[in-house]
């Protein structure tokens, strides 16, 4: 006679309750995976299916029939430690019955269930890791079983309803990580359109290495590195003086609005018309590479409002009578200055970096005369 186990196996939403195993082998590949052959219940007209998709399991106490089916490991969830004997012969739809027989009058004799097989008492397992496993699993089952969800009547509906939550964040997740990846494609398109522009002005070469442009440009974060860089290579700054350098880098730091245009002198228009230059030219550049863009906006980004009053305190006036020359708001003055400050540190850096040493002496003592009084001090409350 053949002794085997009684297996309880589940496939998706299908049950199929307690079947008999008949014999099992191994599916070669790189994950190893059983084919278990089990003795199984189903529906009167599942049974003449050929194709394993096409079964439909039948309750154990409802009319159906006894057949052979093969089911992945995967598919079992318990082992009984109960013994079912089998005929020699299951080729005849009587015998296979009989198992059915068999089988229900186990259930009845164990009305709280089938003994399962234990891996050490049953088996023998006896290595640390299985009774480490054992002992989690009986702690998280006796977590399981004490929850108050458990005995509520409604379980299964909020089961379902929580498995409808989890499906629809999964979608959500999934959507996200597609709107990713097509904002991964946009921004490659970006990409190359900013390398486009790069290449166009001198700043890499036409293998994407940065040049002596590209390095000047990475010094300079606080106002806009290419219009900055464009105007150190052009000789802008060579032929001005320290205040002039300062009023002309305070385009690049203030962007509050206010409410008239200074007039500026010649020694302030004349390089504020450089700039606007080379920031249109930037903007065509960028234009011409298909980057979406404005060009009379661009330009009127470098906003001049502080010009005039920049150029005064570095010649040395003080707060009160650099505040009576605008209508802008001191805060916003003292947030301009600080800004200010620290692109005269980085345009330092910048110059360093092309090797202009009476060009970095400039800006150091541009530095130098904007840092004082009122405006840096670290407290208002003196």
């Amino acid at each position: 006679m053949i002794t085997v186990y009684g297996f309880e196996v589940k496939s998706g939403d299908l049950n199929f309750d307690w079947c008999v195993v008949l014999n099992f082998h191994k599916k070669p590949g790189e994950k190893p995976i059983y084919i278990v052959d089990v003795l199984a219940h189903l529906t009167l007209e599942s049974a003449t299916q050929k194709l394993t998709a096409e079964i439909q399991p039948c309750s154990l106490f409802e009319r159906g029939e006894m057949k052979v089916i093969p089911i992945q490991h995967t598919l079992i969830r318990d082992i009984s430690a109960i013994r079912v004997y089998l005929p020699d012969d299951l080729r005849t739809k009587e015998s296979r019955q009989s198992i059915l027989k068999s089988v229900q009058d186990i259930i009845q004799r164990h009305p709280l269930g089938l003994p399962l097989l234990d891996p050490i008492h049953d088996m023998g397992i006896k290595s640390n890791d299985m009774i480490s496993y054992i002992k989690q699993y009986s702690i998280l089952q006796t977590r399981l079983d004490e929850h108050p969800l458990t005995k509520n009547l409604q379980l299964k509906k909020i089961y379902e309803q929580y498995e409808c939550k989890a499906n629809i964040e999964k979608q959500v997740l999934d959507a996200k990580n597609e709107l990713k990846k097509a904002q991964s494609l946009l921004q490659i398109g970006d990409l190359k359109r900013h390398k486009r522009v790069l290449r166009r002005l001198g700043y890499c070469n036409s293998a994407d290495v940065i040049d002596l442009k590209g390095r000047v440009a990475c010094e300079i974060d606080t106002g806009d590195e290419l219009v900055t860089t464009e105007l150190l290579f052009n000789g802008v700054f060579n032929d001005l003086t320290v205040s002039q350098a300062c009023a002309l880098l305070s385009c690049f730091v203030f962007q509050e609005k206010a409410n008239e245009m200074p007039k500026l002198p010649q020694e302030l228009s004349g390089p504020l018309h450089l700039l606007q230059e080379a920031a249109r030219r930037v903007a065509r550049v960028s234009i011409e590479s298909k980057i979406e863009m404005d060009e009379e906006r661009y330009v009127d980004g470098f906003k001049p409002y502080m010009m005039d009053v920049v150029k005064a305190w570095v010649d040395g006036q003080s707060f009160a009578s650099i505040c009576k020359m605008t209508t802008i708001f001191e805060g916003s003055i003292v947030r301009c200055m600080r800004r200010l400050e620290e692109l005269l540190r980085q345009m330092c850096c910048a110059a360093k970096a092309i090797g202009n040493s009476e060009l970095e002496a400039k800006f150091t003592e541009g530095t130098q005369k904007i840092k004082r009084d009122i405006v840096f001090a670290a407290s208002l409350y003196l």
